[in-house]
């Protein structure tokens, strides 16, 4: 599975056409849906990194997670807006079951794919490092080995 790019288009082919339809009523509806993706993405990717992998270009996620960056996205989005109607049970769940499955990422217990061309990205994560402390044992550690 690739790193692919997520658009609006992609969230609101998540949703009904009559909900689209009501959605394009509401003044700045889409403008606050592409900003809120941008917001997703990059929290999305900040998880992967946290969780010790690799990231992708800006802008993208691992194919794994699409419709978990869609689940958040869209809850956000509705959730943003008046009162549509449209923050249902369903998509509570959604939102929840994703941000659970991002959590187990973030948390290192699950691994995304490696993307094509990952990004040098110095930051936080569950990575291990080594540091050694001074130039390693001296003559001294070893004086008595070796006798009976």
């Amino acid at each position: 599975m690739p790193w692919n790019t997520l658009a609006t288009a992609d969230i609101e082919a998540e949703i009904l056409p009559d909900e689209v339809t009501a959605l394009q009523t509401i003044a700045g509806s889409s403008t606050i849906l592409a900003t809120i993706l941008t917001t997703v993405l990059a929290e999305l990717q900040a998880q992967i990194l946290v969780g010790g992998n690799q990231i992708g270009a800006a802008g993208t996620i691992p194919d794994q997670i699409r419709g978990d960056a869609i689940a958040i996205a869209r809850w956000r989005w509705f959730s943003s807006l008046p009162n549509t109607g449209l923050q249902g049970e369903s998509r509570k769940a959604q939102y929840d079951a994703a941000q659970t499955h991002i959590a187990r990422i973030r948390d290192g217990k699950e691994k995304v794919e490696i993307p094509a061309s990952p990004q040098n990205v110095a930051g936080p994560s569950n990575r291990v490092e080594i540091v050694r402390h001074g130039a390693g044992p001296g003559p001294e550690s070893f004086r008595g080995l070796g006798q009976t």
